[in-house]
């Protein structure tokens, strides 16, 4: 298992996040496709937080809130600030320009990925990765 970093503007949605990860695990292993404590281990790799100064040890950061150019621009700025210089900050964007985004970090932009998680993303094996001009 990798280690996450799972971060959130509340404490109520940190909890209702990993009340669903829980709840997608409980289903695994009813259907018996992974054992309790594999169940039992991935969760406790996740690490909930509120605060962004936890990403600064991670060499990949995925974004993942609603199209929202600037409400994305914002988090990368944030972002930026705590995350390691060579780390990879990657956006689940399915419409938005991965340079407008990364134009919020202009000094990492070639670090900065377009990642689109195909629906439902806990079983879909299909990642599309899109770099920027940069």
């Amino acid at each position: 298992g990798i280690p996450v970093v799972l971060l959130d503007a509340k404490q109520e949605f940190l909890s209702k996040g990993m009340g669903l990860i829980k709840k997608n695990y409980e289903t695994s292993v009813a259907r018996k496709s992974i054992k309790p404590e594999v169940a039992v281990k991935r969760l406790g790799l996740i690490k909930p937080t509120l605060d962004y100064a936890d990403f600064a040890d991670c060499d990949i950061v995925i974004e993942a809130v609603f199209e929202n150019l600037k409400l994305k621009q914002d988090i990368f700025k944030q972002l930026d600030k705590v995350a390691k210089p060579d780390a990879l900050l990657c956006s689940n964007t399915s419409s938005l320009d991965i340079d407008a985004i990364a134009s919020a970090v202009p000094r990492r932009a070639k670090n900065v990925v377009g990642t689109h998680f195909f629906s439902p993303a806990n079983v879909m094996k299909l990642l599309e990765n899109v770099r920027t001009k940069e």
